[in-house]
């Protein structure tokens, strides 16, 4: 059951068809062409089991096993904290390697595909006014947007009430919306102009767009643009905390941005 009044940054959003529909649910298993139609169109594909959801959630356990004993910790993913430890091990470089994200990655470029290196790793704790901001990945990455695609992986189940993330609808087509939103949005950090805004009613209403969202299943991956704005909204009440990583490829032969050739920290500026 869903809220019916959702807040993302504390800021509210009704959770109502006016400003919510469904994410298109894809099969992994339909043709290439097919599945890179969808992409252009959409600007997103959600493949639904497109890996196998015990080795999702055995990843999440081996992220939580982590904190076991653990107090007084740093902000997330400063070093110190499991996460920023968890993206340096064996076993989360093991499953950001697996040959299934690039295999897809090569199917959206159809072409050969090379991962990025720096790969974050979130977390949204249940009850806290915290959640990502409206933003477009390429606002922090540098590169041709057709060179550029990432994977969202929610490791485990990630329901919309836990805060998995939701796309703006065809903003990926609204060559302006950009230049529009960022001189007229209002933002809850002055300092900080990478992200468009952190009030998504705002954006929906002056856009006249959507937002996209799904209840994600452990083994679910969502292919995204570096040009769709996405967000997500706080995590509610749930026992189920969103932990999810965002795997990116670039295809062979593309500049690479060197700032993303080390390992994510959450204090590393972009």
């Amino acid at each position: 059951m869903k809220a019916s009044l959702l807040t993302s940054n504390g800021s509210p959003i009704p959770f109502s068809p006016q400003y919510f529909s469904e994410l298109k649910a894809t099969d992994p298993g339909l043709d290439a062409g097919t599945l890179r139609a969808r992409f252009a169109e959409d600007g997103y594909v959600l493949l639904r089991g497109a890996i196998r959801a015990d080795v999702a959630r055995r990843t999440r356990a081996a992220y939580l096993s982590l904190f076991d004993g653990r107090t007084d910790l740093p902000a997330h993913g400063f070093r110190g904290h499991p996460a920023y430890d968890f993206v340096r091990s064996d076993d989360f470089r093991a499953f950001a390697d697996m040959p299934v994200f690039r295999q897809i990655a090569e199917t959206f470029f159809d072409a050969p595909a090379a991962r990025i290196h720096r790969t974050p790793l979130r977390q949204f704790i249940p009850g806290r006014k915290i959640a990502s901001r409206a933003h477009m990945d390429r606002t922090y990455i540098d590169g041709v947007a057709a060179d550029v695609v990432t994977l969202w992986v929610p490791l485990g189940d990630s329901p919309l009430v836990s805060g998995g993330l939701i796309y703006l609808e065809d903003s990926h087509k609204d060559c302006d919306l950009e230049v529009t939103v960022r001189a007229e949005a209002p933002r809850d950090r002055a300092a900080d102009m990478r992200p468009l805004t952190h009030d998504l009613k705002w954006v929906a209403d002056r856009t006249q767009r959507r937002w996209l969202w799904a209840d994600y299943q452990a083994g679910d991956v969502v292919v995204h643009s570096p040009t769709i704005v996405h967000a997500s909204t706080d995590p509610g009440e749930t026992t189920h905390m969103r932990i999810s990583t965002d795997i990116r490829f670039h295809r062979c032969g593309s500049p690479i941005d060197p700032r993303w050739s080390k390992d994510w920290s959450a204090d590393d500026g972009y």
